[in-house]
């Protein structure tokens, strides 16, 4: 648990949902493209547990990384990312580039322990080094982009179409395309596949929608049957209503109402669970929180002393008026550039001048 469930719903929810492999496996098997799902094994599909979205990107993205093998036992990486911004971005193709890169750069990394390893198994059998090292080929990169948006989705699927007279310059410019899940276009009665991952995006489709209120006691009807037969170790149920209740449009005593009403006896019992639920992810969310904040203030006591530590060294007396300011920075970024212009300064007078210009930037 941590403080993203908080601020990102969305990011939870889907997560918690689609890290899970059989949902996994029946999401891919039916709203992948047909030509993809032929040539894999989804049986062996596996999450890496990594995420590539950029701190700054976080709130408005969520992404899962997976590994599986095709029917000719190569390997290849499913990347899906979704995108719940509230508007479209034109540029999340480029966004995409750079987790592709980002992928392959850690393979890379991987390869090259891997190649270690064997050169060091060589050596200690005394073989020819490279004996058993073939040449490093990258596993392809499918990217998946699942959208929920209420803004229609008009942006092109080509890499060039970012850029100007990209037909003149084709051959200079790097192309990729993605698989795209529009949940705009998905209607509630016609289930496809698993109840959960049809629930799960149709859920996900009507957070944004005028009709959530009228929809979401639907989509529990439709898992009302199957509450017996709910794996608790995704504990979907809970996070289905965990996700609905952050909405603004979602009032508590609403949404006790529906439960009650949708799961009849079983209701109270629903309720009961999710509120002892929330209780105990009241605690791990404190707990966590608490561990980030006392990170964080540790990180900014450590930057604050090597720059004070650096001025004394360089200019041998630091007043108390600089020392004051320092103490007052919350910034670590700015704190790392003051660092850099301690260092760079010619004397003292010249840093207090950038200091001071940091401290009415603040």
């Amino acid at each position: 648990m941590n403080q993203t469930e908080i601020t990102n719903p969305h990011a939870m929810f889907f997560e918690k949902v689609f890290s899970r492999k059989d949902v996994a496996q029946d999401f891919l098997q039916n709203y992948l493209s047909e030509t993809i799902v032929k040539q894999l094994d989804l049986s062996t599909l596996h999450l890496e547990k990594e995420s590539f979205i950029s701190n700054e990107l976080k709130s408005s993205q969520a992404d899962l990384l997976f590994r599986v093998k095709t029917i000719d036992e190569k390997m290849v990486f499913i990347y899906i990312l979704l995108e719940h911004k509230s508007y479209i971005d034109r540029w999340v193709m480029l966004q995409l580039l750079g987790y592709i890169v980002k992928i392959c750069e850690r393979q890379r990394e991987i390869n090259r322990l891997n190649r270690q390893k064997i050169k060091e198994q060589n050596l200690l059998e005394k073989k020819p080094e490279n004996t058993g090292i073939e040449t490093e080929y990258l596993e392809p990169v499918i990217p998946v982009i699942i959208y929920h948006g209420k803004a229609e989705w008009k942006e092109q699927k080509t890499f060039s179409s970012l850029f100007y007279d990209s037909e003149f310059y084709q051959k200079y410019i790097p192309e990729f395309t993605y698989e795209l899940i529009n949940t705009a276009g998905f209607n509630i009665d016609y289930l496809k596949g698993n109840l959960i991952v049809h629930v799960a995006l149709m859920t996900m489709k009507h957070y944004f929608m005028d009709d959530f209120e009228e929809k979401i006691p639907e989509l529990m009807r439709l898992l009302a049957d199957l509450f017996e037969q709910i794996d608790t170790d995704i504990g979907f149920l809970e996070v289905f209503l965990r996700y609905i209740s952050s909405n603004k449009k979602c009032e508590k005593e609403w949404l006790k109402e529906q439960v009650v009403h949708v799961f009849k006896e079983k209701g109270e019992e629903v309720m009961n669970y999710w509120i002892e639920e929330g209780k105990e992810i009241g605690k791990e969310i404190g707990k966590e929180i608490g561990k980030e904040i006392g990170k964080e203030i540790g990180i900014l006591e450590e930057a604050r002393r090597m720059l004070i530590e650096a001025l004394t060294v360089k200019f041998n007396n630091v007043s108390k008026v600089i020392e004051t300011i320092i103490q007052d920075i919350k910034d670590r970024n700015i704190l790392s550039n003051l660092l850099r212009d301690a260092i760079l300064s010619n004397n003292l007078n010249e840093f207090q001048l950038r200091l001071e210009a940091c401290r009415k930037a603040l």
